[in-house]
């Protein structure tokens, strides 16, 4: 059996604020449950997202790196890292947040930077095969692709917090407080009717022996008004 409440006096005014207690705290533990059921559908709809991003980044870094072993075996290892040392930083991410069921969840952006001629590559287009366009084009990419994998992996993580929150405080109202209210208000219910009862039984004998007062002043009465006469 769940515990009383601390604090509360057996009083009509209180089993009142219990009860509209009771009624919202039911109220509330079906919202937070509708709540959690929905979370869990989005969590798995993201969970496949990640799976079909993870085989699309594994394909694509497969397919990038042979590209760039073409590339190294035409241009030679040395050539490579030269090209590779005047890179220049192409690309920026920009961070914002999105709600999601009432999670704020990030969305991340990779934006190109403006800089120079951008249909003109950093690297001689002469002296270079085609398939270092390649291999820069597929790395370029698969940045874009982590991008977006971590930003479905931080989703997926945000989402499994606030399910677990949900569920602790799902499981709060329905284990705790609202077992503990209706504990309250029953002690508090029997003991007002107990009470009514007491005062029934009270005022029933007070009844009786008014009555009985009332029999015997009036058979003095009698008996007084015999001697008179």
């Amino acid at each position: 059996m769940s515990e009383l409440m601390a604090g509360v006096r057996p009083t009509r005014m209180e089993l009142l604020s219990l009860k509209d207690r009771q009624s919202l705290a039911v109220k509330g533990h079906g919202l937070l449950s509708e709540k959690m059921d929905a979370l869990i559908m989005e969590f798995f709809a993201i969970l496949e997202d990640v799976k079909t991003v993870r085989t699309e980044l594994s394909e694509m870094v497969s397919r990038a790196f042979t590209s760039l072993k073409e590339t190294k075996m035409v241009l030679g290892a040395m050539r490579l890292k030269e090209i590779s040392a005047i890179a220049p930083s192409l690309f920026k991410i920009e961070a914002e947040t999105r709600n999601l069921m009432g999670v704020r969840v990030p969305v991340l952006h990779l934006e190109k930077k403006r800089e120079g001629n951008e249909t003109t590559p950093f690297y001689g287009f002469i002296d270079t095969p085609t398939t270092l366009d390649e291999s820069v084009t597929l790395f370029q990419k698969i940045l874009e692709k982590i991008c977006n994998y971590a930003q479905v992996i931080a989703t997926m993580e945000r989402l499994a917090d606030e399910i677990i929150s949900t569920k602790r405080r799902v499981n709060a109202l329905n284990y705790v407080i609202i077992p503990r209210l209706a504990t309250t208000i029953n002690f508090i219910e029997q003991y007002l009717e107990e009470r009514e009862r007491e005062s029934f039984v009270r005022m029933r004998h007070i009844k009786r022996l008014l009555e009985k007062k009332g029999s015997q002043d009036k058979s003095k009465e009698e008996a007084n008004n015999m001697l008179d006469l």
